[in-house]
């Protein structure tokens, strides 16, 4: 019996090179220490030319030790002229259709420059594969590699607690709450080079875009993926400002009018990202409420207040509770919560920094370790139940 190939594929710039060769090492590394594994493996890594030429001699050394090697042409152009990081995806789909891996016995596995993977992981895709029930799989990210517990890393716990949600509802016919993953994401490659990555000019969030086109056409083809993905946050509350504000950018340009959006899809979107703008204001009516001793205004607002406040409270402890085995607390539970605030505030003003500033398809977020840190060993986590 031949075993399918799943492709794990790392789009980025590539500006992060120390970053991204954590994460093709990973994959290197736990694809020849996890025997009995369903499936062979290859590491492609795609990146822009400006990227390569941050470290060509690191790039290399990755070619050397068994990735495959992707520059990205500066003169290719898509059929539709996109943009972004969709242009470099659109250029693996081109690369597989002309080596004939575009079929049901190939899979893409993807990654972000920081996206490392365990043992863990591996042996939930090769389980996927092997119960063979669904054409594309979502996991679970956590946020352990150079963690601190700055304000930054401390929102990221929330991200992974609410990836149940995210999960839930890209499992649903017609994905009710939106939810939408860019890495840890596995795609089989008929399908992928199917519905393809382009897109006219530039789509700050090609994951949104590419999942509506994907369920457009396959309906719902989605499973759960066992296993983590072992990711970073942002180093800063300015680079996670920016951060968010490209995710807020993405929301806005898929509501664009003309944009082929299902009717209950616009919908979600449009509630998730009012809820997101919501979030300054009540907490600009609160203050006012408490500043002017004005009762019946804290009366009513305090009810959804109190549940916004539970929600957070909650996705910091359950997030906190999920990434224990892979962190230590450098700092006190009062700093930590301190902490946990601040990096909450700096997600509420992100949606309004979105209104006030254009799209940047270049907008890049380091994602190197501060110098003299040590690098991450590779993640040896327990299998999947």
């Amino acid at each position: 019996m031949t075993l399918p190939t799943v492709v794990f594929e790392i789009t980025a710039i590539g500006k992060n090179p120390h970053a991204l060769a954590d994460s093709a090492r990973s994959v290197l590394y736990w694809l020849r220490r996890t025997p009995r594994l369903a499936f062979r493996g290859e590491v492609w890594l795609v990146v822009e030319p400006s990227g390569y030429a941050t470290d060509p001699a690191l790039y290399e050394a990755l070619r050397a030790e068994g990735c495959r090697l992707m520059v990205v042409p500066a003169d290719y152009t898509t059929p539709l002229g996109g943009r972004g990081k969709a242009r470099a995806l659109q250029y693996a789909v081109e690369q597989r259709w002309q080596t004939g891996m575009s079929n049901a016995q190939t899979w893409i596995y993807h990654q972000d420059e920081e996206t490392n993977v365990g043992e863990d992981t591996l042996l939930g895709i090769s389980e996927f594969l092997r119960e063979n029930k669904f054409r594309v799989g979502v996991g679970i990210i956590v946020y352990p590699i150079d963690w601190v517990g700055s304000p930054s890393h401390m929102q990221e716990l929330t991200r992974t607690y609410d990836d149940y949600r995210v999960l839930d509802s890209m499992t649903m016919p017609g994905n009710p709450t939106s939810g939408v993953h860019g890495s840890h994401i596995l795609v089989r490659a008929d399908l992928e080079d199917d519905v393809g990555w382009d897109s006219i000019g530039y789509e700050p969030a090609e994951d949104l875009a590419f999942e509506v086109r994907l369920r457009r056409k396959y309906g719902s083809v989605f499973g759960v993926l066992k296993g983590f993905a072992y990711e970073k946050g942002a180093f800063s509350l300015g680079d996670q400002l920016r951060q968010r504000r490209r995710w807020m950018h993405g929301v806005l340009h898929a509501l664009k009018p003309g944009r082929k959006l299902p009717g209950k899809r616009r919908l979600a979107l449009t509630y998730s990202a009012m809820s997101w703008f919501s979030a300054l204001p009540s907490i600009l009516v609160l203050i006012a409420g408490i500043e002017i001793h004005f009762g019946p205004l804290l009366l009513v607002t305090g009810v959804f207040t109190g549940f916004v406040w539970i929600s957070m409270v909650t996705g910091y402890i359950e997030g906190y509770r999920m990434h224990s085995e892979y962190i230590r607390r450098h700092l006190s539970r009062p700093r930590l919560a301190l902490h946990a605030v601040v990096g909450a505030l700096v997600d509420v003003l992100a949606p309004w920094y979105a209104l006030v500033s254009a799209p940047a398809i270049g907008d890049f977020i380091p994602k190197e370790r501060p110098a003299g840190q040590a690098s991450p060993q590779p993640v040896a986590s327990a299998a999947p139940a």
